[in-house]
């Protein structure tokens, strides 16, 4: 075995020998890597057959469910379903807290009606032009627009292209007690880096949190890792609602406890909250940078920053060491104003 696959099956899973071989097709052509100590053991030794954990029942594709509409005119399609993750179920009916995550289309030159809805939304922009309004203010759509409309807030979104579909991922979930009376608007490529080496490689931008209205524990990132890079395997145990949707194109292997899968742009995944299957994503591209939109809910972690951390790797370098002063959490100089309406 080459230095390079020691030090991927040393890294990533210990004894895991699986992944290794998997990825020899395309690492072949790698430069070999510097020797590297042996990780800690992963943190089960029971594979996905033993545990009776159905991984493909917590990964969600659009492209595989039919189409339906929400806000009047727009186009969904469900990725990950509200359901029980903790019992054998429907495939991708495995969200305990959310209702539904799904993509949204607003077709050319269409709109949705002005009204309030008792739910929150969030919406991410992918791609296309638009806006959004309250009926008094409104803000510009565009890609990496993130979207809080809070619950009973009036809101209309507007695809202002003629040739070019608006196309976003939404989430839809009751709204918390301290749900905010306003639409929150940020641009994302705006936000400052609020997160270095959390889960040994992963990059955040801290989107909205308990100070935008969610609740303690819950937090709504992008997540970037680096070419030629692993996220460290981990778990996470009952009550955590971790979900990792894909927003860069192309796809990636991802490790669901024993066994590879492949993720594409617009899937997700909910990490099985059982406190015994492993996740990691890797990216062994050379060139490209993977992105995600990060949804998570959990215990509120005492020192960890607003909203709490939930059993991830918090800000600064993931506990180790100093904190690097160039992270912030501040989302001010990202908060996008609204415009009085014409």
């Amino acid at each position: 075995m080459s230095s390079l696959k020691n030090h991927l099956a040393q890294a990533v899973l210990g004894s895991t020998l699986g992944l290794s071989l998997a990825l020899v097709p395309a690492l072949a052509q790698a430069p070999p890597a510097a020797p590297q100590a042996a990780a800690a053991p992963p943190s089960n030794a029971a594979s996905n057959e033993q545990l009776n954990v159905d991984i493909d029942r917590f990964i969600g594709d659009p492209a595989n469910t039919p189409v339906h509409f929400s806000h009047g005119t727009l186009r969904t399609h469900a990725i990950l379903r509200a359901g029980n993750p903790y019992e054998p179920g429907a495939k991708a009916a495995v969200l305990e807290y959310r209702k539904e995550l799904a993509t949204a289309t607003l077709l050319p030159g269409a709109r949705t009606p002005l009204e309030a809805y008792e739910d929150s939304y969030f919406f991410y922009v992918k791609s296309g032009e638009g806006r959004i309004d309250d009926g008094k203010q409104m803000w510009d759509l565009r890609e990496g627009i993130a979207v809080i409309a809070p619950p009973h807030v009036p809101h209309r979104l507007v695809n202002t292209a003629s040739d070019k579909a608006l196309e976003m991922i939404m989430l839809d979930w009751s709204g918390g007690p301290d749900a905010k009376s306003s639409l929150i608007v940020r641009d994302t490529h705006l936000l400052p880096w609020c997160e270095e080496d959390a889960h040994w490689n992963n990059t955040s931008r801290c989107i909205f949190s308990a100070a935008d209205g969610l609740l303690q524990g819950e937090r709504i990132y992008t997540v970037f890792l680096e070419p030629w890079a692993v996220s460290q395997p981990h778990n996470h145990t009952p009550g955590t609602e971790e979900i990792w949707v894909k927003i860069s194109p192309g796809s990636i292997p991802i490790l669901m406890g024993s066994e590879l899968r492949e993720m594409a742009q617009d899937q997700a995944y909910l990490v099985p909250p059982n406190g015994e299957t492993d996740h990691s994503n890797l990216n062994i591209s050379h060139d490209r940078v993977e992105s995600w939109v990060y949804i998570a809910r959990g215990p509120a972690t005492p020192g960890r920053g607003q909203g709490g951390q939930g059993g991830r790797g918090g800000a600064g370098r993931g506990g180790r060491g100093p904190s690097n002063p160039n992270l912030s959490r501040d989302t001010a100089d990202a908060t996008v104003e609204g415009r009085p309406m014409k």
